[in-house]
């Protein structure tokens, strides 16, 4: 299980123990009660299916979710825009079609829409204009509060995807069907997890103290950032 599931895994994890330690709160809930415990046997398919994949594949089913994640802060932050500039969020609609090469299609659009592209001008680079068009770009993104390093975050994840393109054509088929199978269980959990997570808000609008701890529980951790060589103990000066 690469790092990426494992996050989500561990989501799963919190949410087991978040659902534990407050069952008194959903005793009359024959719903909740289903979901925590299909949360529970997600748990269990997982640990047998990590148990049996050989090598540390990524599943697809997840790197694809990370790059739709992306879309949807772009697309919300783009239709605010597009309030006071019609047609703005045009360029920004995700696709409806869930193929990967629609998703991956719709992020190379994105990327070369608000990514600097530092070849040589003469092999097809920015040009310094096109380069501040795009850092003005950016900026309106980021004026909402979008993260400053939004952009690089999609293109990590974009380049996941290559990565484990190439990566998994070289596993074996054991492998493979390991992985797959953590990709179908996550892509079935994080269903269950969209269900309890509107149940909680509702459950606990009014208490705070329990809100924070469900949302605190159930979100997917970013991975860590990168350390710079340059800034590394030992790193260039």
């Amino acid at each position: 299980m690469n790092d990426r599931d494992q996050r989500r895994y561990a989501r799963l994890t919190r949410i087991q123990t978040f659902g534990a330690d407050h069952a008194a709160d959903f005793a009359n809930s024959a719903k909740a009660q289903r979901h925590f415990t299909a949360i529970e046997g997600y748990i269990a398919g997982l640990d047998q299916a990590r148990a049996g994949q050989l090598p540390a594949r990524v599943s697809k089913e997840t790197l694809l979710d990370a790059l739709v994640l992306d879309f949807k802060n772009i697309a919300r932050t783009a239709r605010s825009i597009a309030l006071k500039e019609n047609g703005f969020a045009v360029p920004y609609i995700i696709p409806s079609n869930p193929a990967e090469i629609a998703i991956t299609t719709h992020a190379d659009s994105l990327l070369k829409r608000l990514k600097d592209n530092n070849d040589p001008v003469e092999q097809g680079g920015d040009t310094p204009a096109q380069k501040a068009a795009k850092a003005a770009l950016r900026a309106r993104f980021i004026e909402y509060l979008l993260p400053d390093d939004f952009v690089e975050d999609l293109a990590a994840d974009r380049e996941a995807i290559r990565e484990a393109n190439a990566h998994n054509q070289s596993e074996n088929q054991s492998g493979i069907e390991d992985t797959a199978r953590i990709g179908q269980i996550l892509a079935l959990a994080a269903d269950d997890v969209q269900e309890l997570d509107a149940m909680m808000q509702n459950k606990y609008a009014r208490d705070s103290v329990k809100l924070h701890t469900w949302q605190t529980a159930s979100r997917v951790e970013r991975a860590p950032q990168r350390e710079d060589k340059a800034d590394a103990p030992g790193g260039a000066a």
